[in-house]
């Protein structure tokens, strides 16, 4: 019983080796020590680096040293497994002039690799690509992939495209189906705003400036004045925290003032600044500065008319009695309190004074010429 079983260990143990270049998860997590963790770790190993040459190389994952490899090497392998020989099938030719296609089952593993950009910028459309393979590492041409971009918002595809309005740290997830097989794979993007602007439209051209500290793929963004626009061509970037002057020989663009930085989506990222004023006609003169007509002071005189006559004293002084005055006499005038005469001011005499008066004489005196000469 002993030799028998030593004789069928080899048999046993190649039929069980796992593929740690095609194996998901699941599979891998049946390996001595290789718990969920090592196997997340595995998969992101080969995604970023690519398969694995040697199945030594597996201990350039974290954590997977040479005792833990002491004990996978017996049951790891890098290559295609050679499959059991089974006993043929007896399958009928097909007819003269037709093309057999051997049946195919659904996968029952499938692997998902995403790939693309983890950094977007806003309003810039961003693509993403999904690898689908089976267990044997075949790409699975009849997997149907759906795709959850993190903000609400979904697509279906191998190869989409995605444009983030709002800054943010989205996680992006491609979930694969063929049967009764699924898998799903995921990758984490930060959308951010693009750090660029234009600079004063000089005589040579249009000056863009990126102030990141990476590189900006200006690939299909446009810049466009009031009457002209010039679309970038693609694989157009800008060095981190550089400027590229698009001179108007390339773009055929007029000489205008007022340009503009545009996405693709056709928004606007940004616009040419107004050219500099000279340092002399930069500086305005202050409110304080300016001069004014100087006021000449008038001196307020005051002056008392001897012809108004005080009349507190008056009714303060207990009132005289007043004598009939006969037809055709004078009357005396009667004594103040303080022995002093009050003189009541006539009534014709203050008639004079009103330039009214002689307003009016003089109306009488041109109305009595004019009658004269009629």
């Amino acid at each position: 019983m002993l030799a028998l079983v030593l004789f069928l260990w080899p048999v046993g143990a190649y039929a069980a080796l796992v593929n740690i270049n095609t194996a998901d998860a699941t599979l891998l997590d049946t390996l001595p020590g290789i718990g969920p963790t090592y196997a997340e770790r595995i998969i992101e190993y080969r995604t970023v680096n690519g398969p694995f040459v040697r199945k030594e190389d597996i201990q350039n994952v974290s954590g997977i040293g040479p005792s833990m490899y002491a004990d996978l090497a017996p049951l790891i392998t890098v290559g295609e497994p050679v499959p059991l020989e089974s006993p043929a099938s007896t399958v009928p030719a097909p007819p003269e002039g037709e093309v057999s296609t051997p049946p195919t089952s659904p996968p029952s593993t499938l692997l998902v690799e995403v790939s693309g950009n983890q950094k977007a910028l806003l309003e810039v459309p961003v693509r993403f690509f999904a690898r689908v393979t089976t267990k044997s590492g075949a790409v699975d041409p009849s997997a149907r992939i759906s795709w959850s971009f993190g903000d609400g918002s979904s697509s279906e595809g191998s190869t989409v495209e995605k444009t983030y309005r709002y800054a943010g740290t989205y996680l992006v997830v491609a979930t694969a189906t063929d049967g009764p097989a699924s898998a799903y794979g995921e990758r984490v993007v930060v959308a951010a705003p693009a750090h660029v602007r234009l600079l004063p439209v000089s005589g040579d051209g249009i000056t863009v400036a990126n102030d990141a500290p990476e590189r900006l793929d200006l690939s299909g963004w446009q810049i466009s004045s009031d009457i002209g626009l010039f679309r970038i061509p693609n694989g157009t970037s800008i060095l981190p925290e550089a400027s590229v002057l698009f001179p108007f020989t390339i773009t055929n663009l007029p000489v205008s003032p007022d340009a503009r930085l545009v996405y693709p989506n056709g928004i606007i990222a940004a616009r040419s600044l107004p050219p500099a004023l000279p340092a002399e006609a930069a500086v305005q003169p202050s409110v304080a500065a300016q001069s004014f007509n100087e006021v000449q002071t008038v001196d307020v005189i005051t002056s008392t008319n001897a012809d108004i006559q005080t009349y507190d004293e008056a009714v303060d002084a207990p009132a005289a009695t007043v004598e009939p005055v006969a037809a055709g006499a004078v009357a005396a005038p009667a004594p103040s309190a303080e022995g002093t005469a009050v003189v009541a001011a006539a009534p014709a005499a203050g008639l004079f004074r009103s330039p009214w008066t002689y307003g009016l004489l003089g109306v009488v005196a041109l109305a009595g010429v004019a009658f004269i000469f009629l």
